[in-house]
């Protein structure tokens, strides 16, 4: 309740980005009128309402197993226990934050990349909710070669690979349009022969979780490392779109996605 009421105040008082997500909603449903684009970012505010208020529950979660918070098909557990180390990719829907601490209770080893805080404070205070026995955070400049270091020694890494990664990244359709995705993850696999495991954990309709896993399917890669990397990435975007689609109120609508010529004189309308 008070995440809801928290996400409908920010929405009506302090419309955070709320242009940007009306354009970014227009860009991936053009067959939608504004109303209806409207209605999806509203619920949209009030999902990240909860997910806020959520965050802060992490110490409470993680001093228990609780399946009723948040539930994990015992065929995803039981892959990963069997397999010793890995990629996870996610993006940003539903409640990402929620992927690391939750192995963590089922004793699976994971790492989580974040960003940087500018404050030096609230970036140990977010790290330190995020962190549990394990669960291990590290920053997001922490190097390729530390990263690769604890997927060999049985960590599944946790990487968002949904923001635009610009001239860095490779290009990938996205509701029809060009983006660019971020490499790690495709490199990381092609460097450690570890899975791909697609994780998304998304609030169920009575308010508790579902965090469930799928192999990305790798077979028939090109043989030339950079191809392999593009289209990795590509069967990545696909099924991040399938669940944008499927849940359109829990992606996090407020980032530019797409490169900036997509945006020019495009009214949020």
């Amino acid at each position: 309740m008070v995440g809801r009421t928290l996400g409908l105040f920010i929405f009506y008082v302090y419309p955070l980005r709320k242009s940007i997500a009306l354009i970014n909603l227009k860009i991936s449903f053009p067959e939608y009128d504004y109303k209806k684009r409207l209605s999806i970012l509203k619920k949209s505010y009030t999902h990240y309402g909860m997910v806020f208020i959520d965050f802060f529950r992490l110490p409470i979660i993680k001093k228990r197993l609780n399946e009723e918070i948040v539930f994990i098909p015992k065929n995803n557990l039981d892959f990963m226990k069997k397999n010793s180390g890995g990629i996870i990719m996610s993006a940003h829907v539903g409640n990402w934050e929620y992927i690391g601490p939750i192995l963590s209770n089922h004793k699976i080893k994971s790492v989580g990349i974040a960003a940087i805080q500018k404050n030096s404070n609230s970036n140990k205070f977010f790290n330190k909710l995020r962190a549990s026995k394990y669960m291990k955070v590290l920053p997001v400049n922490c190097g390729s070669k530390m990263m690769i270091e604890h997927i060999l020694n049985g960590y599944y890494i946790g990487l968002i690979s949904d923001q635009n990664a610009g001239i860095k990244g490779t290009k990938a359709l996205f509701f029809n349009k060009t983006v660019s995705v971020p490499k790690g993850a495709a490199a990381f696999h092609l460097k450690t022969n570890t899975p791909i495991l697609l994780g998304f954990c998304i609030l169920r309709k009575d308010l508790n979780y579902e965090l469930s896993f799928e192999k990305l399917n790798l077979k028939e890669l090109p043989n030339n490392s950079n191809d392999a990397i593009i289209e990795i990435n590509k069967r990545f975007t696909k099924i991040l779109e399938k669940i944008i689609i499927k849940y359109p109120e829990q992606y996090f609508w407020f980032h530019r996605k797409w490169d900036k010529k997509y945006y020019k004189g495009l009214s949020k309308y």
